[in-house]
């Protein structure tokens, strides 16, 4: 069964509503429910010391007015011993109303008989009555011992209850923490359904950017992402597809091209040579232009097929000498820097590590961004080449004095066939010079990347690995 991101969402809350709202609840009926029983026990166990007392008082005031009422023959000291006789009475109803454990009906039956109403002269009678041999102290006592241990219940009640309150307590934290765990676990939950897709698209996407189409995305789930994953996948292949189309027909047009193009050059070179016959001041100048496009339009064809060529990947690696690459590529171009009456200087780096690369290939890219840098560069303006050490790698920059290059299109340079308006209308080409360099440096493992210098012009920065232990 596959689940979506929303359904599985939905879950993971309604697990996390329903462990903590349950735990809640729990808590509030437990503690409702102990406060209930700790009322209902602590309030009968008072009531029944509170009737007990009650118990006591009446029975020593019997013992007192019986006493009295045979010594004095008083009718005061009957209706006193009747009114402590009734308040007894009423005492033990009530406690035994309330249900209470032994001994208070052991007591009620022990001492019952003796409470029981009679006629004024039997009270006056002598012989063992209702408290002889001693048996309202022995009564008084047995009742004091049911106090206490009503109150021995009372108190461990008490301890009951503090033992439960504390069990309550534990078992909130408990679900409480099982809540955190639930959340925990829906923030990884988040962090791995959706956050960790999110980051592998953002990659893949970054890697298509790059013209790399050969990145795919490995398919983890069945979801939403899983099938965004797929259509990324779908779409890369095609990409990769059509960017094998497109190169095999480049290649092959550049093939069909160069023949013909080759012979069209030889022939004006014939011509302007004069090996046909003599040629008038016009028709050299004809013949020059003519020479200058063929060319031109060779240079083109080349770029072309360097660009097909490099998804061979790099050639022989080999350990270089920065100082040296840099040295013979403004050397390649002092020509063009003079002709464009543009400063071309390079300060070498002392020590420079060595680093590796295919020399062909390196030296290719130095050109490319150098050539580029006296391109647009104005007259009598400067052309600074430096080497900078960054962990293991060093940074090959070169830093021009142009119009710099806007924030926004700053990445979109290096894409294959990408001029800008500006480009298109101040200089030739068909935008592969800073897409061949990226090819390159990439497959050496480096970077590279331009950022604008800030008074003016713009730096084109790549780096390459340091030999290790160089």
């Amino acid at each position: 069964m596959k689940l979506g991101i929303a359904k599985k969402l939905f879950i993971l809350f309604f697990l996390f509503i329903l462990i903590f709202y349950g735990t809640v609840f729990d808590l509030f009926f437990k503690v409702r429910e102990m406060s209930a029983r700790s009322a209902r026990i602590v309030g009968v166990n008072n009531r029944i010391a509170a009737l007990s007392k009650k118990m006591q008082d009446n029975l020593v005031d019997m013992d007192v007015n019986g006493k009295k009422l045979r010594l004095l023959k008083k009718d005061l000291y009957f209706t006193g011993f009747e009114r402590a006789r009734k308040g007894y009475i009423e005492a033990i109803a009530d406690i035994l109303s309330l249900n209470p454990e032994p001994p208070w009906p052991d007591l009620n039956t022990a001492y019952g008989q003796y409470i029981r109403p009679g006629p004024k002269k039997e009270m006056l009678a002598a012989g063992d009555g209702w408290e002889g041999a001693g048996r309202v102290p022995q009564w008084t006592a047995d009742i004091e011992t049911a106090r206490k241990e009503n109150q021995t219940r009372i108190d461990q009640a008490l301890i009951r209850i503090n033992t439960l309150s504390r069990l309550i307590v534990r078992n909130g934290m408990v679900g409480f923490g099982i809540s955190i765990m639930v959340g925990l676990l829906g923030v990884l939950f988040i962090t791995r359904s959706m956050l960790a897709p999110l980051n592998r698209l953002k990659t893949g996407l970054s890697q298509v950017s790059n013209d790399n189409y050969n990145h795919l995305i490995p398919v983890r789930s069945r979801d939403e992402f899983g099938e965004l994953t797929q259509a990324f996948n779908d779409m890369s292949r095609q990409l990769k597809a059509d960017e094998e189309i497109r190169s095999d027909f480049i290649a092959t047009l550049s093939h069909e091209i160069r023949t013909p193009l080759s012979s069209v050059r030889e022939s004006v070179n014939l011509v302007s040579e004069e090996v046909l016959g003599p040629v008038n001041e016009q028709q050299q100048k004809f013949l020059s232009i003519a020479g200058k496009e063929t060319a031109r339009i060779t240079n083109l064809l080349n770029r072309l097929l360097d660009t097909a060529s490099l998804d061979t990947g790099p050639g022989e690696i080999l350990p270089l000498e920065p100082n040296h690459l840099i040295r013979e590529t403004v050397q390649r171009l002092a020509g063009r820097a003079e002709l464009a009456r543009v400063n071309v200087s390079f300060t070498p780096m002392e020590e420079a590590p060595k680093v590796m690369g295919d020399p062909e290939e390196i030296l290719q890219v130095l050109i490319n961004l150098l050539d580029n840098a006296i391109k647009f560069s104005a007259e009598n303006s400067r052309i600074t080449l430096f080497l900078t050490l960054e962990a293991q790698h060093l940074m090959f920059n070169i830093s021009d004095a142009g119009p710099g290059i806007p924030r926004e299109k700053q990445r979109l340079v290096f894409k294959k066939y990408y001029r800008t308006q500006e480009v298109r209308d101040h200089a030739d080409g068909v935008g592969l010079g800073l897409n061949i360099a990226r090819r390159i440096v990439q497959a050496h493992g480096g970077t590279i990347f331009v950022k604008n210098n800030r008074d003016r012009g713009c730096t084109f920065s790549f780096s390459l690995p340091c030999v290790k232990n160089a």
